[in-house]
């Protein structure tokens, strides 16, 4: 069985750079690409097996509400990855800490990630840290 991947993007100018490097996937049925908000995304409920987003959630405009949005659209036991290259934690560089702030972004404990993403309605969540400051929350609906 062959899989098939969608992509989606808010900006229309990512959404046309991913269509034009994925164009063989695209022609072939293995891949689409939706431009739309993680606010309202655009598919029925219990879509998708696996959603995914890297370096992104930061930015997400209501980030509890756009996780239920993201539990809606995640079969039954499906998963949902998030990836991001900083989190919050003890001994984080003044720089990454005075961005944080300047750019209201999202950027969470480990427990804050687990707690927020249980609220939106998976059924467990692990976070995942590497020595170089990044984390994988890997959470099961």
């Amino acid at each position: 069985m062959r899989g098939h991947v969608t992509g989606l993007d808010y900006s229309e100018v990512s959404c046309e750079q991913s269509r034009l490097a994925n164009a063989e996937a695209i022609a072939e049925g293995r891949m689409d690409v939706v431009c739309a908000s993680v606010a309202e995304l655009p598919f029925a409920d219990a879509s998708f097996d696996v959603v995914t987003t890297v370096e992104s959630f930061y930015f997400w405009p209501d980030p509890e509400a756009n996780l239920c949005e993201v539990a809606r659209v995640i079969r039954p036991v499906g998963r949902f990855l998030l990836v991001a290259d900083v989190y919050l934690r003890e001994g984080l560089d003044p720089d990454t800490l005075a961005n944080i702030r300047r750019y209201d972004l999202t950027v969470l404990s480990p427990e804050g990630y687990e707690e927020l993403v249980l609220r939106a309605g998976f059924a467990s969540c692990r976070c995942h840290l590497s020595d170089e400051g990044w984390i994988a929350v890997d959470a099961v609906r």
